[in-house]
């Protein structure tokens, strides 16, 4: 799986959890949430980027449009 959809379904599983209607559903976004959260970190890593921030030759452009 494409990374970006990894990532895309990661944030999905987080407004889930932000929008769960029981515990169970609750629980089941969350754990969904721990395992794509420990794959993220150990492909970043495997990439050679930290596991917090941006890597330090990109950054979002805050100024672009405005």
């Amino acid at each position: 799986m494409p990374m970006n959809q990894f990532l895309f379904d990661h944030q999905l599983a987080a407004m889930r959890a932000d929008r769960s209607g029981s515990a169970e559903e609750r629980k089941e976004a969350f754990e969904a949430m721990a395992g794509r959260a420990k794959r993220i970190a150990e492909w970043r890593k495997a990439n050679g980027l930290s596991n917090l921030g941006w890597p330090r030759d990109v950054h979002p452009d805050s100024h672009k449009d405005g």
